[in-house]
């Protein structure tokens, strides 16, 4: 009853923040439902994307490039080395460090779910012409800066 309240309320909202919240919310249901069947949540593709960039961080270099908290990436690690996704292993020249590696089962993973995430994004900007993608990827960019983003930092796929 709570979901559908917050629903209604959100469709009723022909505000910019209101349209927003709604596309947010709507595009990670969508996310979550696709990935479900890979066994990725929607939060750890990119630290999956940037472990396939440059595997062998250790978790505080992922915290600091994710600008996630070490906690909130130490409860990922947990649950991606329990599903076999992600290995830990000592540093060959500083065996106190502890660095990160994708298994074969990870990479696979992130093939899964680029397809699953351009899956995604072929039926959210269906009916878009090209000039019209490109405006709305320079009005994104405009939101990013104006909120204190860096492109660099962002993982794409």
């Amino acid at each position: 009853m709570k979901e559908r309240s917050i629903r209604i309320k959100m469709e009723k909202d022909d505000s910019l923040h209101g349209k927003f919240v709604q596309l947010t919310h709507l595009y990670y249901r969508n996310t979550f439902k696709i990935l479900s069947e890979t066994g990725i949540h929607p939060k750890q593709i990119p630290l999956l994307i940037l472990l396939d960039k440059r595997d062998g961080m250790s978790q505080k270099e992922i915290s600091e490039e994710l600008h996630i908290s070490a906690p909130t990436v130490a409860v990922s690690m947990k649950r991606m080395e329990k599903a076999g996704i992600i290995e830990r292993r000592n540093d060959e020249h500083d065996q106190r460090m502890v660095r990160i590696y994708l298994t074969a089962q990870g990479k696979e993973m992130i093939e899964k779910s680029r397809k699953c995430v351009e899956e995604n994004e072929k039926m959210v900007f269906s009916g878009f012409s090209e000039s019209e993608m490109c405006l709305m990827k320079r009005f994104f960019d405009q939101m990013i800066k104006n909120l204190g983003g860096d492109d660099k930092h962002h993982c794409c796929m």
